[in-house]
């Protein structure tokens, strides 16, 4: 995921002199800026089992019945992450004023 920014302001404002004694004024300002920003992530996982079950069924002398029933299970696993983020940021400003007086 990566997003940039830009913007960018500028203005000028010039006043002519008309008649003598009168003054000049100019001003200039701009800013910018960028942005940019990246995230990553990688995920792994392994899972491995065995499962065994032994059952044994006795019948009695009258009839009635007993089971008899072992279960075993074993269960292994593994996991890794890996997460990267990395972020840029820039960012200029610039500004000029300039007056002038005139006068006869």
């Amino acid at each position: 995921m990566s997003s940039s920014a830009v913007s960018k302001q500028s203005s000028q404002q010039v006043s002519q002199p008309d008649a003598p004694g009168s003054t000049m004024e100019a001003s200039e300002h701009s800013a910018s800026g960028s942005a940019s920003a990246g995230l990553n992530l990688n995920v792994f996982g392994a899972i491995a089992g065995a499962f065994s079950d032994k059952s044994k069924k006795e019948t009695e002398a009258d009839g009635s019945s007993v089971e008899h029933r072992e279960e075993e299970s074993r269960v292994k696993g593994a996991g890794k992450g890996k997460l990267q983020a990395q972020g840029e940021a820039q960012g200029q400003e610039h500004g000029r004023e300039m007056k002038q007086a005139i006068k006869q």
